[in-house]
């Protein structure tokens, strides 16, 4: 270890090695050392009896390389492990609560072995199904049992159960992908946050046109075309103008649907007189336009991410129901 400690400062630091750098190849008597090969603190497996005490490195890149090269396959080598399965449901448009008053006589019915998280974040609730056994098949198929009971219950709310790692984003590209149909954005309370969420991912440009960020009333009358006497008669914060700027950003990108958003996120009303946290959201289909209202609350965050969030999932519910 001392060696190894020596080595990294002549390579890569460049002020001279101290006593407490020395101090780190100091291990207790009955320790095995695991080599870090990304720093200078190695990882240390101590067994005493039945049990394992292992001691890593606290920098994060450090302890996930020892974690995959050295730990997991002395686990795996030293103990008989059980199989674990996941099998995760994203839904939408209900919280919590209402979702388990839904599932309630399923939930109070299940196995033993198998444990239902509710995972909720802003617009969704992921619900995921765990069990552990000894013999996989059977583990397997008891978890997939249970989720063609809970389907027909959740069909309605239920957007992808494509697994952990899934947003509802890419649900929403695979299904206009699968159309051949590409989307637009206008934004005015999100200030880009929307889009921000399309394009994260890999792949967006199969699916976004693009977007464009009219935040001053001048620049919604002048870019998106929205007419003087409409956002005089209705106001910037109203269901005429959402739908108009919806309208537009479709036409504008030539897309096949478009999403705009427009509210008081806060602390002022600016150039509206609707209270802060109400916010518009419109949506253009290739049949139709339509928009909601909604009430956000006063936090300036919040209301904009509850906006981008309930924005995802009416576009959601509009593909789904196509």
């Amino acid at each position: 270890m001392l060696s190894h400690i020596e080595s990294i400062f002549a390579k890569y630091v460049s002020t001279p090695i101290s006593d407490l750098n020395r101090e780190q190849a100091l291990m207790p008597s009955k320790a095995i050392a695991m080599h870090n090969e990304y720093g200078t603190a190695p990882g240390l497996w101590m067994k005493k009896g039945k049990k394992v005490f292992i001691a890593m490195p606290g920098v994060p890149f450090e302890m996930k390389s020892l974690m995959k090269r050295e730990v997991l396959p002395r686990l795996i080598k030293e103990f008989k492990r059980p199989y674990i399965y996941h099998k995760t449901i994203r839904t939408y448009g209900l919280g919590e609560s209402a979702i388990a008053q839904r599932i309630e006589d399923w939930e109070n019915n299940l196995p033993a072995h198998i444990k239902l998280a509710y995972l909720p974040s802003f617009g969704t609730v992921r619900l995921r199904l765990s069990g552990k056994g000894h013999n996989e098949e059977a583990l397997r198929s008891s978890i997939e049992k249970e989720f063609e009971k809970i389907y027909p219950i959740l069909q309605d709310i239920i957007a992808d159960v494509n697994g952990e790692n899934e947003d509802i984003t890419i649900t929403i590209r695979q299904l206009l992908n699968l159309k051949k149909q590409f989307l637009s954005v206008a934004e005015s309370c999100t200030g880009g946050e929307l889009a921000t969420e399309f394009t994260k991912n890999p792949g967006a440009s199969t699916f976004f046109k693009g977007g464009i960020v009219t935040y001053a009333t001048e620049a919604k009358e002048d870019i998106l075309n929205i007419p003087h006497t409409v956002i005089e008669k209705d106001t910037v914060v109203s269901a005429e103008v959402a739908e108009e700027m919806a309208k537009n950003s479709k036409r504008i990108f030539k897309s096949d649907y478009a999403i705009a958003t427009t509210g008081n996120a806060g602390p002022d009303k600016g150039d509206s007189d609707k209270d802060v946290g109400t916010v518009f959201i419109g949506i253009a289909t290739p049949e139709k336009t339509f928009s909601e209202e909604f009430k956000f609350g006063r936090s300036r965050e919040q209301v904009v991410k509850k906006t981008v969030n309930k924005a995802l999932e009416m576009l959601l519910r509009e593909l789904l129901s196509n």
